[in-house]
Protein backbone atom coordinates (compact mmCIF):
# COMPACT_ATOMS: atom_id res chain seq x y z
CA UNK A 1 0.00 0.00 0.00
CA UNK A 2 0.99 3.69 -0.58
CA UNK A 3 1.12 6.10 2.00
CA UNK A 4 -1.60 8.83 2.18
CA UNK A 5 -1.52 12.00 1.46
CA UNK A 6 -2.97 15.61 2.46
CA UNK A 7 -6.41 15.16 1.14
CA UNK A 8 -7.12 11.52 1.42
CA UNK A 9 -5.78 11.73 4.72
CA UNK A 10 -8.06 14.84 5.81
CA UNK A 11 -10.91 12.42 4.61
CA UNK A 12 -9.83 9.72 6.56
CA UNK A 13 -9.77 12.15 9.63
CA UNK A 14 -13.94 13.29 8.82
CA UNK A 15 -15.11 9.24 8.09
CA UNK A 16 -14.39 8.78 12.12
CA UNK A 17 -13.50 5.44 10.85
CA UNK A 18 -10.37 4.88 12.82
CA UNK A 19 -6.97 2.69 12.43
CA UNK A 20 -5.09 1.49 15.15
CA UNK A 21 -1.88 2.83 14.78
CA UNK A 22 -0.55 6.65 12.58
CA UNK A 23 2.61 7.73 10.87
CA UNK A 24 2.48 11.41 10.15
CA UNK A 25 5.44 13.02 8.29
CA UNK A 26 6.62 14.87 6.21
CA UNK A 27 8.46 17.72 4.81
CA UNK A 28 5.22 20.71 5.69
CA UNK A 29 5.58 20.54 9.80
CA UNK A 30 2.63 23.11 9.79
CA UNK A 31 0.20 20.54 8.35
CA UNK A 32 2.11 17.49 10.20
CA UNK A 33 1.17 19.43 13.40
CA UNK A 34 -1.91 21.07 12.47
CA UNK A 35 -3.67 17.12 11.12
CA UNK A 36 -2.00 15.61 13.94
CA UNK A 37 -4.06 17.74 16.01
CA UNK A 38 -7.31 17.50 14.17
CA UNK A 39 -6.47 13.35 14.63
CA UNK A 40 -6.25 13.40 18.24
CA UNK A 41 -9.11 15.65 18.57
CA UNK A 42 -11.05 13.29 16.41
CA UNK A 43 -10.10 10.57 18.24
CA UNK A 44 -10.07 11.64 21.93
CA UNK A 45 -12.15 15.46 21.58
CA UNK A 46 -11.17 18.97 22.30
CA UNK A 47 -10.44 18.02 25.81
CA UNK A 48 -8.90 14.59 26.35
CA UNK A 49 -9.97 12.63 29.12
CA UNK A 50 -6.41 12.29 30.95
CA UNK A 51 -7.17 9.03 31.55
CA UNK A 52 -7.47 7.79 28.43
CA UNK A 53 -4.91 9.93 26.64
CA UNK A 54 -1.35 9.65 26.93
CA UNK A 55 1.36 11.92 25.30
CA UNK A 56 5.23 11.01 25.08
CA UNK A 57 8.49 12.76 23.09
CA UNK A 58 11.70 11.48 21.60
CA UNK A 59 13.23 11.25 25.16
CA UNK A 60 10.14 9.13 26.60
CA UNK A 61 10.95 4.94 27.59
CA UNK A 62 9.92 2.62 25.14
CA UNK A 63 8.58 0.61 27.55
CA UNK A 64 6.02 3.39 29.01
CA UNK A 65 5.24 3.97 25.52
CA UNK A 66 4.22 0.28 24.88
CA UNK A 67 2.60 0.18 28.54
CA UNK A 68 0.21 3.07 27.07
CA UNK A 69 -0.22 1.21 24.25
CA UNK A 70 -1.56 -1.99 25.80
CA UNK A 71 -3.57 0.26 28.34
CA UNK A 72 -7.74 0.32 28.88
CA UNK A 73 -9.63 3.17 27.94
CA UNK A 74 -10.96 4.29 30.96
CA UNK A 75 -13.99 6.98 30.78
CA UNK A 76 -13.49 7.09 26.78
CA UNK A 77 -14.33 4.97 24.08
CA UNK A 78 -10.17 4.97 22.91
CA UNK A 79 -7.01 4.88 24.14
CA UNK A 80 -5.28 7.67 22.43
CA UNK A 81 -1.60 7.68 22.73
CA UNK A 82 0.65 10.57 20.98
CA UNK A 83 4.29 9.78 20.07
CA UNK A 84 6.40 12.65 18.86
CA UNK A 85 9.45 12.58 16.78
CA UNK A 86 9.92 8.69 17.93
CA UNK A 87 13.15 8.12 17.48
CA UNK A 88 13.57 4.28 16.01
CA UNK A 89 17.38 4.15 15.36
CA UNK A 90 18.00 5.11 19.10
CA UNK A 91 16.92 1.25 19.60
CA UNK A 92 18.47 -1.50 19.86
CA UNK A 93 17.26 -4.75 17.42
CA UNK A 94 15.71 -6.74 20.54
CA UNK A 95 13.98 -3.73 21.50
CA UNK A 96 12.97 -2.52 18.32
CA UNK A 97 11.67 -5.82 17.41
CA UNK A 98 9.74 -6.23 20.89
CA UNK A 99 8.44 -2.73 20.49
CA UNK A 100 7.03 -3.96 16.88
CA UNK A 101 5.75 -7.17 18.57
CA UNK A 102 3.33 -4.65 20.75
CA UNK A 103 1.76 -2.98 17.56
CA UNK A 104 1.99 -6.01 16.14
CA UNK A 105 -0.36 -6.80 18.85
CA UNK A 106 -2.46 -3.68 19.45
CA UNK A 107 -5.74 -3.70 21.33
CA UNK A 108 -8.59 -2.60 19.03
CA UNK A 109 -9.71 -0.22 22.02
CA UNK A 110 -6.25 2.09 21.26
CA UNK A 111 -5.11 4.61 18.50
CA UNK A 112 -1.36 5.35 18.52
CA UNK A 113 -0.53 8.19 16.72
CA UNK A 114 3.30 8.36 15.59
CA UNK A 115 3.75 12.54 15.02
CA UNK A 116 7.11 13.61 13.55
CA UNK A 117 7.57 17.37 14.02
CA UNK A 118 10.86 17.82 13.96
CA UNK A 119 13.28 17.11 10.90
CA UNK A 120 13.58 13.23 10.44
CA UNK A 121 16.58 11.95 11.79
CA UNK A 122 18.26 9.60 9.52
CA UNK A 123 21.09 8.46 12.00
CA UNK A 124 22.68 4.80 11.92
CA UNK A 125 20.95 2.40 13.83
CA UNK A 126 22.01 0.65 16.60
CA UNK A 127 22.59 -2.56 15.83
CA UNK A 128 23.02 -2.09 12.07
CA UNK A 129 26.85 -3.93 12.41
CA UNK A 130 28.28 -5.49 9.41
CA UNK A 131 30.30 -8.50 9.44
CA UNK A 132 33.45 -6.24 9.40
CA UNK A 133 32.10 -4.71 12.48
CA UNK A 134 31.22 -1.34 10.46
CA UNK A 135 28.07 0.26 10.83
CA UNK A 136 25.58 0.86 8.05
CA UNK A 137 24.18 3.68 7.21
CA UNK A 138 20.99 2.67 7.10
CA UNK A 139 17.72 4.61 8.97
CA UNK A 140 15.37 2.46 10.35
CA UNK A 141 12.27 4.99 9.85
CA UNK A 142 11.47 4.38 6.01
CA UNK A 143 11.69 0.32 6.79
CA UNK A 144 9.38 1.56 10.54
CA UNK A 145 6.78 3.26 8.04
CA UNK A 146 6.49 0.50 5.66
CA UNK A 147 5.69 -1.86 8.54
CA UNK A 148 2.96 -0.09 9.76
CA UNK A 149 1.85 0.14 6.29
CA UNK A 150 1.37 -3.09 5.66
CA UNK A 151 -0.25 -3.79 9.23
CA UNK A 152 -4.12 -4.19 8.50
CA UNK A 153 -4.45 -1.80 11.29
CA UNK A 154 -1.78 1.04 10.17
CA UNK A 155 -1.72 4.16 8.16
CA UNK A 156 0.88 6.17 6.97
CA UNK A 157 0.50 9.86 6.25
CA UNK A 158 2.79 11.51 4.43
CA UNK A 159 1.80 15.37 4.43
CA UNK A 160 4.14 17.02 1.95
CA UNK A 161 4.70 20.81 0.62
CA UNK A 162 1.36 22.51 -1.20
CA UNK A 163 1.16 23.30 -4.61
CA UNK A 164 1.42 27.03 -5.27
CA UNK A 165 -1.90 27.19 -6.22
CA UNK A 166 -2.97 25.88 -2.74
CA UNK A 167 -0.73 28.34 -1.16
CA UNK A 168 -2.36 31.03 -2.99
CA UNK A 169 -5.88 29.82 -1.59
CA UNK A 170 -4.97 28.85 2.29
CA UNK A 171 -3.43 32.42 1.97
CA UNK A 172 -6.25 33.90 1.03
CA UNK A 173 -8.56 32.00 3.33
CA UNK A 174 -6.38 32.94 6.36
CA UNK A 175 -6.83 36.54 5.52
CA UNK A 176 -10.43 36.45 4.79
CA UNK A 177 -10.95 34.87 8.71
CA UNK A 178 -8.36 37.65 9.57
CA UNK A 179 -10.83 40.35 7.75
CA UNK A 180 -9.02 40.77 4.72
CA UNK A 181 -9.15 40.64 1.29
CA UNK A 182 -6.43 38.82 -0.47
CA UNK A 183 -5.84 38.62 -4.01
CA UNK A 184 -4.42 35.68 -5.87
CA UNK A 185 -1.98 37.33 -7.42
CA UNK A 186 -1.14 39.28 -3.90
CA UNK A 187 -1.08 36.36 -2.38
CA UNK A 188 1.55 34.78 -5.21
CA UNK A 189 3.80 37.72 -4.42
CA UNK A 190 4.04 36.80 -0.80
CA UNK A 191 4.84 33.31 -1.28
CA UNK A 192 7.80 34.73 -3.99
CA UNK A 193 8.90 36.74 -1.37
CA UNK A 194 8.99 33.79 1.55
CA UNK A 195 8.73 31.03 0.39
CA UNK A 196 6.50 28.04 0.67
CA UNK A 197 7.19 26.84 4.15
CA UNK A 198 2.96 27.78 5.91
CA UNK A 199 4.60 29.22 9.49
CA UNK A 200 6.73 31.45 7.21
CA UNK A 201 3.87 32.53 5.75
CA UNK A 202 1.25 32.83 8.34
CA UNK A 203 3.53 34.83 10.10
CA UNK A 204 4.09 37.00 7.52
CA UNK A 205 0.88 37.20 6.54
CA UNK A 206 0.05 38.22 10.74
CA UNK A 207 2.30 41.55 9.71
CA UNK A 208 0.84 42.88 6.90
CA UNK A 209 -3.28 42.56 8.05
CA UNK A 210 -1.53 44.26 11.54
CA UNK A 211 0.27 46.79 8.95
CA UNK A 212 -3.08 47.12 6.54
CA UNK A 213 -5.20 48.67 9.93
CA UNK A 214 -8.98 49.18 8.93
CA UNK A 215 -8.41 48.35 5.59
CA UNK A 216 -9.97 45.85 3.84
CA UNK A 217 -7.90 44.60 1.19
CA UNK A 218 -4.25 43.67 1.18
CA UNK A 219 -2.77 45.41 -1.29
CA UNK A 220 0.85 44.81 -3.08
CA UNK A 221 2.18 48.17 -1.56
CA UNK A 222 1.26 47.02 1.96
CA UNK A 223 3.20 43.30 1.16
CA UNK A 224 6.24 45.38 -0.44
CA UNK A 225 6.39 47.36 2.74
CA UNK A 226 6.25 44.87 5.48
CA UNK A 227 6.92 41.46 3.94
CA UNK A 228 11.12 40.46 5.00
CA UNK A 229 11.87 39.03 1.57
CA UNK A 230 14.18 35.65 1.25
CA UNK A 231 17.60 35.74 -0.12
CA UNK A 232 16.39 33.60 -2.86
CA UNK A 233 13.54 36.47 -3.66
CA UNK A 234 15.75 38.78 -3.59
CA UNK A 235 18.27 37.04 -6.20
CA UNK A 236 15.69 36.13 -8.59
CA UNK A 237 14.35 39.81 -8.45
CA UNK A 238 18.01 41.23 -9.36
CA UNK A 239 18.05 38.20 -11.89
CA UNK A 240 14.42 39.62 -13.58
CA UNK A 241 16.35 42.94 -14.02
CA UNK A 242 19.47 41.88 -15.23
CA UNK A 243 17.63 40.08 -18.12
CA UNK A 244 15.29 42.52 -19.14
CA UNK A 245 18.13 45.47 -19.40
CA UNK A 246 17.49 47.05 -15.96
CA UNK A 247 21.39 47.77 -15.10
CA UNK A 248 20.72 50.47 -12.63
CA UNK A 249 17.64 48.37 -11.36
CA UNK A 250 19.99 45.25 -10.96
CA UNK A 251 23.26 46.95 -9.26
CA UNK A 252 20.98 48.49 -6.74
CA UNK A 253 19.61 45.35 -5.80
CA UNK A 254 23.45 44.11 -5.53
CA UNK A 255 24.85 46.60 -3.73
CA UNK A 256 21.83 45.87 -0.93
CA UNK A 257 22.78 42.29 -1.01
CA UNK A 258 26.13 43.24 0.28
CA UNK A 259 24.78 46.27 2.87
CA UNK A 260 23.08 43.47 4.36
CA UNK A 261 25.79 41.44 4.61
CA UNK A 262 24.61 38.61 2.18
CA UNK A 263 27.56 36.14 2.10
CA UNK A 264 28.69 36.42 -1.78
CA UNK A 265 28.93 32.89 -2.42
CA UNK A 266 25.24 32.69 -0.92
CA UNK A 267 24.37 35.16 -3.78
CA UNK A 268 26.49 33.16 -6.21
CA UNK A 269 24.50 29.74 -5.59
CA UNK A 270 21.30 31.34 -6.09
CA UNK A 271 22.07 33.06 -9.14
CA UNK A 272 23.45 29.42 -10.63
CA UNK A 273 19.87 28.37 -9.49
CA UNK A 274 18.05 31.42 -11.37
CA UNK A 275 19.55 30.90 -14.57
CA UNK A 276 19.72 27.13 -13.82
CA UNK A 277 15.31 27.46 -14.02
CA UNK A 278 15.55 29.58 -16.78
CA UNK A 279 17.65 27.06 -18.70
CA UNK A 280 15.85 23.54 -17.57
CA UNK A 281 12.38 25.96 -18.37
CA UNK A 282 14.00 26.50 -22.06
CA UNK A 283 14.94 22.96 -23.09
CA UNK A 284 11.28 21.74 -21.52
CA UNK A 285 9.11 24.59 -23.88
CA UNK A 286 11.53 24.18 -26.94
CA UNK A 287 11.42 20.01 -26.86
CA UNK A 288 7.45 20.25 -26.31
CA UNK A 289 8.33 18.75 -22.71
CA UNK A 290 6.07 19.32 -19.64
CA UNK A 291 7.31 21.66 -16.73
CA UNK A 292 5.33 19.45 -14.34
CA UNK A 293 7.38 16.67 -15.79
CA UNK A 294 10.75 18.09 -15.72
CA UNK A 295 9.84 19.55 -11.82
CA UNK A 296 9.11 16.27 -10.70
CA UNK A 297 12.24 15.06 -12.24
CA UNK A 298 14.95 17.41 -10.70
CA UNK A 299 12.72 17.17 -7.51
CA UNK A 300 11.19 20.70 -7.20
CA UNK A 301 8.58 19.72 -4.82
CA UNK A 302 6.92 22.79 -3.30
CA UNK A 303 9.07 24.83 -5.59
CA UNK A 304 7.58 24.24 -9.05
CA UNK A 305 5.97 27.46 -8.69
CA UNK A 306 9.28 29.14 -10.14
CA UNK A 307 9.78 26.77 -12.66
CA UNK A 308 6.68 27.72 -14.29
CA UNK A 309 7.48 31.27 -14.09
CA UNK A 310 10.37 30.74 -15.94
CA UNK A 311 9.09 30.51 -19.36
CA UNK A 312 8.57 33.73 -19.58
CA UNK A 313 11.43 35.22 -18.87
CA UNK A 314 13.65 32.68 -20.54
CA UNK A 315 12.17 33.89 -24.02
CA UNK A 316 14.51 37.10 -23.07
CA UNK A 317 17.37 35.36 -23.96
CA UNK A 318 18.34 32.29 -26.65
CA UNK A 319 19.93 29.09 -25.39
CA UNK A 320 23.16 30.10 -26.44
CA UNK A 321 23.16 32.82 -24.29
CA UNK A 322 21.97 31.57 -21.16
CA UNK A 323 24.32 28.57 -21.49
CA UNK A 324 27.07 31.18 -21.90
CA UNK A 325 25.83 33.01 -18.74
CA UNK A 326 25.79 29.72 -16.91
CA UNK A 327 29.49 29.22 -17.83
CA UNK A 328 30.26 32.48 -16.04
CA UNK A 329 28.21 31.70 -13.62
CA UNK A 330 30.31 28.27 -12.85
CA UNK A 331 33.92 29.41 -13.70
CA UNK A 332 33.47 32.34 -10.67
CA UNK A 333 32.18 29.47 -8.50
CA UNK A 334 35.45 27.40 -9.08
CA UNK A 335 37.56 30.71 -8.77
CA UNK A 336 36.28 32.01 -5.40
CA UNK A 337 37.36 27.78 -4.47
CA UNK A 338 40.73 28.24 -5.38
CA UNK A 339 41.69 31.92 -5.32
CA UNK A 340 41.64 34.58 -3.14
CA UNK A 341 40.28 37.81 -4.10
CA UNK A 342 37.69 40.51 -3.58
CA UNK A 343 34.69 38.44 -3.85
CA UNK A 344 32.34 41.20 -3.94
CA UNK A 345 34.12 43.01 -6.95
CA UNK A 346 34.16 39.32 -8.20
CA UNK A 347 30.68 39.01 -8.52
CA UNK A 348 29.85 42.78 -9.45
CA UNK A 349 31.90 41.89 -12.62
CA UNK A 350 29.66 39.01 -13.04
CA UNK A 351 26.85 41.09 -13.37
CA UNK A 352 28.42 43.42 -15.47
CA UNK A 353 28.95 40.35 -17.73
CA UNK A 354 25.32 39.05 -17.84
CA UNK A 355 24.05 42.48 -18.55
CA UNK A 356 26.37 41.84 -21.50
CA UNK A 357 24.93 39.09 -22.87
CA UNK A 358 21.42 40.00 -22.41
CA UNK A 359 21.81 43.31 -23.75
CA UNK A 360 23.27 41.45 -27.03
CA UNK A 361 20.26 39.62 -26.91
CA UNK A 362 17.55 42.72 -26.77
CA UNK A 363 19.89 44.32 -29.17
CA UNK A 364 19.23 41.53 -31.85
CA UNK A 365 15.74 40.97 -30.61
Amino acid sequence: MAYIDEKNFKKHISSKKFNNIYVIFGDEKYLVKFYTKELVTAVAGKEPCEFAFHQFSSESDVQSIADAIMSVPFMAEYNCVLVNDFDVNKLSKELYNSFMDVLKNIPLTTVVIFSFLSPIKQEKSQDSSSSDGEKKSRSRFKPFCDAVDKMGMGLVAEINMRTATALEHQLSSWADKLGKKLSLPVASRIIYYCGTDLYTLRFELDKICAYAGESDEITLPMVEATVVKKLEAKVYDMVDNVIYGNADKAYTQLYQLFAQREDVRDILRVLGFAYVDLYRARVTVTSGGMLKDTADFFKYGGRAWVLNKAPKKAEKLSTNALRESLAQIVDLSATLNSTVMNEEAALEKLIANLLLIAKRELDYA
